[in-house]
């Protein structure tokens, strides 16, 4: 980034995603930058120890202005020029954190003071949690956490040693993640109601740093579906999915606005403590398709998405062998990256693969950095998420004019309406002859595929999408006269349910 101007500035931060892995959200992130140079970006980005290089190009408006590493090795660092507070000892800490977070009826915002703590003592966080003191008065919050009885929450399963220490070692992590000092800002913009959030809590209770959460997928939806089908044990899925929940009503609890990118998200965030009136959604959007190529007819069928428990490939694998069973000719290629952690899963896929004898079948090409290019060369694309927000592959695939079959999750029926075919999740069944009836009838996937495209042009724009965020973040920062606004550009509140309600399909 350039020097510092008197542009409004914008801390993104995101978890897992931009600038350093591919994908929705990412291409989403990538979108706003690039879309709103009127604003700096400072990226505050936290990841898995392994992503080093970003794989995105980033505009002279953006640049990362933090990167936390999580389960590595660097102590959290002081802010350049921050003053050295005295020595200072809080052998609580890790269980106000504990109870703060994975506790069922406390406040939210009770564990504020807690994570504010850790950035004005960011030298001290790792030698508090070596304290023998730390670890005792942890012990005893675990013990009340597993004597905790609430009829929506079920028994805490048993807790022993090792679980115990897992807890803690990231219970320590969060406090390392508050610590963490972020860029100067006016406006914190995150991206997912989950770790990503501390260092933004922290901001705003020190400097009065509005929050405007952007949400794509329901965190804690996609932490309790994770663990249904996790093959961990009951008590690393009750730490996951406790933690999930904890770290979300946090969010909610302290976002001056909840903007989740389709108002099928609203019920969870209400439910989780959003209040209504500061819920705002604006829905995704893609840039205005020109007129589409025509479809191959090759009986090609392509996917884009991580390969992930929650693309939910072992489906697709199923769908892919169920079709070619009726199409004998079919070919399926997807495309997306193994994200970290996600190995063991990958492993599994390419199994099930050799099992069900997709070789020269099914491809599996890797990650694309051109994913509306990729669906070019369908007959029909295909998404079997068990859990999406209001996925960009979707409107990829119809700004080409392709036909989408895709599970009915999130937001998709906003996108996919009158443009192509819905499943519940899982049913192999459904989505194979879905699949099938449009390879067999190109004609028909062909009307499916124009009206697909007539409706990203009319109700997905992405000009509106970044309208939307530009009037958002210029209300927050108190700098609506600084930023130039459209005058054609539709208001916040009009852009609720517009990809649902935009005129006939």
């Amino acid at each position: 980034m350039s020097a510092r101007t008197s542009r409004p500035r914008v801390a993104l931060l995101t978890e897992g995603t931009y600038p350093f892995v591919v994908g929705g959200v990412s291409t989403w992130c990538h979108q706003v930058v690039t879309g709103l140079p009127e604003f700096d970006f400072e990226l505050v980005a936290v990841t898995s120890p392994e992503l080093e290089e970003a794989v995105f190009r980033l505009p002279p408006n953006a640049r990362v202005g933090a990167h936390l590493q999580l389960w590595g090795p660097r102590a959290p660092r002081r802010a350049p020029g921050a003053p050295r507070a005295p020595r200072a000892r809080r052998p609580q800490l890790g269980a106000e954190l504990l109870r703060g977070l994975l506790g069922w009826d406390v406040a939210p915002l009770d564990v504020v003071p807690a994570l504010v703590w850790c950035r004005q003592h960011p030298e001290r966080v790792v030698p508090t949690f070596r304290a023998a003191a730390t670890w005792t008065a942890f012990l005893a919050a675990l013990e009340e956490l597993a004597a905790e009885r609430h009829p929506d929450a079920g028994e805490v399963p048993p807790l022993d040693v090792r679980h115990a220490l897992e807890l803690y070692a990231t219970t320590s992590w969060l406090a390392r993640t508050a610590a963490e000092a972020t860029p100067d800002a006016d406006v914190s913009l995150v991206t997912a109601a989950g770790w990503a959030v501390l260092p933004a809590v922290v901001d705003k209770a020190l400097t009065g740093r509005p929050v405007l959460l952007s949400e794509h997928g329901v965190y804690v939806r996609e932490a309790y579906l994770a663990a249904a089908r996790s093959s961990d044990g009951p008590a690393q899925r009750f730490t996951a999915t406790r933690l999930a929940r904890g770290l979300a009503r946090l969010t909610y609890a302290v976002a001056d606005v909840v903007s989740p990118v389709t108002a099928a998200n609203a019920a969870w965030e209400e439910r989780l403590g959003a209040a209504p009136g500061r819920i705002v959604p604006v829905p995704n959007g893609v840039p205005a398709p020109g007129e589409p190529a025509p479809a191959p007819r090759t009986c090609t069928v392509v996917s884009v998405g991580r390969i992930d428990p929650l693309k939910d490939v072992a489906t697709m694998l199923r769908v892919a062998a169920e079709v070619r069973r009726r199409v004998p000719g079919a070919r399926f290629l997807h495309y997306g990256p193994v994200p970290p952690g996600q190995e063991a899963y990958a492993r599994g896929c390419r199994e099930l693969h050799a099992a069900l004898g997709l070789e020269g079948a099914f491809e599996f090409r890797g990650s694309t950095s051109d994913p509306t290019g990729v669906v070019r060369d369908a007959d029909v694309v295909l998404m079997t998420s068990i859990s999406e927000g209001f996925p960009m592959a979707v409107l990829e695939a119809l700004s080409q004019a392709r036909p989408v079959v895709t599970t009915h999750v999130g937001g998709v029926l906003e996108a996919v309406l009158g443009a192509g075919v819905t499943a519940a999740p899982g049913d192999v069944a459904g989505l194979a002859d879905a699949v099938s009836t449009l390879l067999r009838d190109p004609e028909l996937a062909e009307r499916l595929g124009r009206r697909g495209h007539a409706r990203v042009r009319r109700n997905f724009p992405q000009q509106r999408c970044l309208d939307g965020y530009r009037l958002l973040l210029g209300e927050l920062v108190g700098a609506r006269a600084a930023v130039p606004v459209p005058a054609a550009a539709a208001g916040p509140r009009e852009l609720v349910g517009a990809g649902a309600t935009g005129g006939a399909s």
